[in-house]
């Protein structure tokens, strides 16, 4: 899942999120390109609007969103017309909005959200940050429990402490919190908290978004981190001769155990 932006018209983005639960938002939107949406017969549509004054808005995207919404743009322009993806996202809220206008169909727009702080391995917010904004942190990790996570199968990995703590307060709605807690019961593991799955969560995260293993940058941005207060602390010289001493010792062990 990768997060992308479009410039859609002043309104549209009001109208969507009046409409639809902003945990689903990207969702239904997701579904609806990838099942629902079709080119409408005057293709000359598609680029039609004041471009002016046009509003960029986020959304979560799989594989399979991208690929369709690029073959649509295609289509379009081997018709002949001028088209975007933005323009293309354009006409699609269009319709979507019409959707839901006219069968009167809206998600309960009222959600329990529930706040708590967890405490993560240091150098955990910097990485997730890399890849989701603050501002989506939260929606995030609400939609990545409700549509997507399982628990993982290692319960060494889950009955891990962190070496060094820093807190997240992250909000979700009711739903998520359950579903986590859900999970306790089920793993009826002495230890398996919430706060554990919630580790479990952004390091999953984390590897969705950045295809790579998630723990492995996580504990790369705390080394990097412990060598930088070194170097500011001691100088780079003695950085560097603790880190050839540290290779060096790492060499005649392995030699000796040979």
């Amino acid at each position: 899942m990768k997060q992308v932006s479009f410039s859609l018209f002043p309104g549209q983005v009001e109208a969507y999120k009046s409409l639809v639960d902003p945990s689903m938002q990207s969702k239904i939107l997701r579904n609806f390109i990838l099942n629902e949406y079709q080119l409408v017969d005057d293709l000359s549509v598609i680029n039609e609007g004041d471009v002016k004054g046009l509003k960029p808005e986020k959304f979560l995207f799989d594989e399979h969103t991208h690929d369709r919404l690029n073959e649509l743009v295609k289509t379009v322009r081997e018709s002949g017309y001028k088209a975007n993806r933005s323009s293309l996202m354009r006409n699609i809220m269009k319709q979507l909005i019409e959707k839901f206008e006219n069968q009167n169909v809206s998600l309960p727009k009222k959600r329990e959200i529930r706040k708590s702080s967890f405490y993560f391995e240091k150098g955990t917010r910097e990485v997730l940050e890399q890849f989701v904004p603050f501002r989506d942190r939260n929606s995030a990790l609400e939609r990545f429990i409700l549509e997507e996570y399982k628990p993982s199968h290692n319960l060494a990995f889950l009955l891990e402490k962190p070496e060094e703590v820093e807190p997240m307060r992250i909000g979700m709605a009711t739903e998520a919190f359950d579903k986590l807690d859900d999970y306790v019961k089920e793993i009826k593991t002495k230890g398996i908290t919430r706060t554990a799955l919630m580790r479990d969560v952004v390091v999953q995260l984390i590897g969705k978004l950045s295809d790579t293993d998630g723990s492995k940058l996580i504990t790369e941005k705390r080394l990097e981190s412990a060598l930088n207060e070194f170097e500011r602390k001691f100088g780079s010289d003695l950085l560097r001769e603790r880190l050839e001493e540290e290779y060096n010792l790492k060499i005649n062990n392995k030699k000796n155990q040979e």
